[in-house]
């Protein structure tokens, strides 16, 4: 099932936007720019006309450019196998639930991952040739948080799908809902800038922040490395991020057992 997962997400032309986005990036960058080492950090510029932007800032730009595309694009499979006809088609073979529930997942990061490798040799090429640099650290940060990102809306997605059988709903909802994951790290600064002190409060969105998956601990851990390196990744967010998708994943795991088709 994992291979025929990843397959159907290689088949889906709206996904492949994404190496469409990165493709285009560099050829602007070979055209009008250039690339120039940063020596105060493990970073490097990239210059676009008369703009010299950290790569940092200009890759999370890609970034956030790259997770609504798969987030639109990645679930059109799951949402299908939901589907009476389809579900039974494939619970008729001799494969469980649970197998076909957590093949679907690592079918996705694999995918992920596949278009993840080949951002990074896009963004290695160019770096090498106009650097002429390498920052393996920045490469690495891509290959490991990229995918670990767009999972933290895949699980709160498929979540939603089971509960509604929506796909619009369920990505939207998702989206948003992954995406406020941002508010739970900052959970201090929130409190204050609206004036909510009261400690019954602050409890009650440092448990939300550990039932929501945490898309913004895996960004904000990629933009440290970016910044720093990995002697600057922040070992307790990881561990948090960890622990903030098993909710989600295991409430859908339950639900899908229980769903009838």
């Amino acid at each position: 099932m994992i291979r025929f997962t990843v397959r159907t997400l290689l088949k889906n032309k709206t996904l492949w936007a994404w190496p469409g986005i990165i493709i285009l990036f560099v050829l602007a960058i070979f055209t009008w720019g250039g690339i120039s080492a940063d020596p105060s950090s493990p970073s490097y510029f990239i210059q676009l006309a008369n703009l010299n932007l950290p790569a940092s800032t200009l890759i999370n730009q890609i970034v956030s450019l790259i997770i609504p595309i798969s987030i639109i694009g990645i679930p059109t499979h799951f949402s299908e196998n939901l589907k009476p006809d389809r579900a039974s088609l494939l619970l008729s073979k001799p494969i469980s639930r649970t197998e076909l529930f957590f093949s679907d997942f690592a079918g996705m990061f694999i995918f992920s991952f596949i278009f993840t490798v080949i951002t990074v040799v896009l963004i290695g090429l160019l770096t090498a040739i106009q650097g002429p640099i390498f920052p393996i650290q920045h490469f690495l940060a891509l290959l490991i948080f990229l995918p670990l990102t767009l999972l933290t809306f895949y699980i709160t997605i498929v979540l939603f799908l089971i509960l509604t059988n929506s796909y619009l709903g369920a990505v939207l909802l998702g989206y948003f809902l992954t995406g406020f994951s941002s508010l739970f790290i900052n959970v201090d600064q929130f409190l204050q800038m609206f004036g909510l002190t009261d400690t019954w409060f602050e409890f009650l969105l440092q448990v939300l922040a550990y039932l929501i998956p945490s898309a913004e601990a895996f960004q904000q851990i990629m933009r440290q490395i970016f910044n720093s390196g990995f002697s600057s990744m922040d070992i307790s967010l990881l561990g948090f991020a960890f622990v903030s998708c098993l909710p989600f994943t295991f409430l859908g795991y339950y639900l899908y057992q229980k769903k009838e088709f």
